[in-house]
């Protein structure tokens, strides 16, 4: 990909801050922004990685960006009407218009039970601002901490909740299962109503929420993620050259990636970038220990 004539270069301690400087010095909104990974600045820095992320930024044409750039707004202002302290910025991906929104732990009331307040403000979203820009999509992008903020298992190991054995016995905790009486005692089994074999078949139940009853296709994917990791880490122990992972991956995703290159000597791995941007990088290391997310 070649760089425009009025291209900047810019650098931060982040992506989105590197960002944010290119930003400043073209004089343009951030969701007007374009840039390119400066992938040699990772490279010079060593097998320790760079401490910052350096790209090659340049302006978008204005028009393109309007829709983002009005779907921010409204979002801004709706929160505020709502009195939600929440950070909020706006890019195209392709035709769609995409709000990031960091609320903190005040996301699960923009998101709402099963998902139903996030559709709701989406909808009023494509209502109030979709009129001036036919055939774009709009969509909305709650930040949550498995992404962005502490991971669970970046709280420090299970065993420092102290021994098992120091909760006490469990004989203290009441009867065990086996000695309530024979099973006999509690009477037949059919006055308890029809067994689950007598409810009908199980697919006239439906899918399970939040998902389809097959998970063959989810598994296939992880497959597949981690067979692209590992063709990416042995390139890199080949060339030393760090390689990028460039296809948008979820916090999941990330996950995925960083475990399978955990298995691998001479290897590690990083996420860089914010939000949407955030990729995984896979460099050559001694340690061959991949980086926490």
């Amino acid at each position: 990909m070649s760089l425009p004539e009025n291209h900047v270069v810019a650098e931060g301690r982040t992506l989105l801050a590197a960002r944010e400087a290119a930003s400043a010095e073209l004089g343009v909104p951030l969701n007007a922004v374009e840039h390119k990974l400066d992938l040699a600045h990772f490279k010079a820095s060593g097998t320790s990685g760079a401490a910052t992320v350096k790209i090659f930024a340049w302006a978008k044409d204005m028009a393109s960006v309007a829709p983002a750039m009005a779907a921010e707004a409204w979002v801004r202002g709706l929160l505020d009407s709502m009195g939600r302290t929440a950070t909020v910025r706006a890019d195209m991906r392709g035709e769609a218009a995409v709000v990031y929104v960091d609320a903190g732990e005040g996301a699960r009331h923009l998101v709402g039970r099963q998902g139903t307040t996030l559709r709701a403000i989406q909808h009023l979203l494509e209502r109030n601002v979709g009129g001036p820009f036919p055939g774009a999509e709009f969509r909305i992008d709650i930040a949550r901490n498995d992404d962005g903020g502490e991971r669970r298992d970046d709280r420090g190991p299970r065993d420092d909740r102290g021994p098992r054995d120091d909760r006490g016995p469990r004989d203290d905790r009441g009867p065990r299962r086996d000695d309530r009486g024979p099973r006999d005692d509690r009477g037949p089994r059919d006055d308890r109503g029809p067994r689950r074999d007598d409810r009908g078949p199980g697919d006239d139940r439906g899918p399970r929420p939040g998902g389809f009853r097959d998970d063959r296709p989810r598994r296939q994917d992880a497959d597949a993620l981690r067979a692209l990791a590992r063709k990416l880490a042995e390139k890199v122990r080949e060339t030393g050259e760090p390689e990028m992972i460039r296809r948008e991956l979820n916090s999941f995703d990330r996950r995925l990636v960083h475990l399978e290159i955990q298995e691998m000597a001479g290897v590690a791995s990083r996420s860089v970038g914010e939000g949407s941007d955030r990729r995984v990088e896979i460099f050559q290391s001694a340690g061959g220990e991949s980086a926490a997310e």
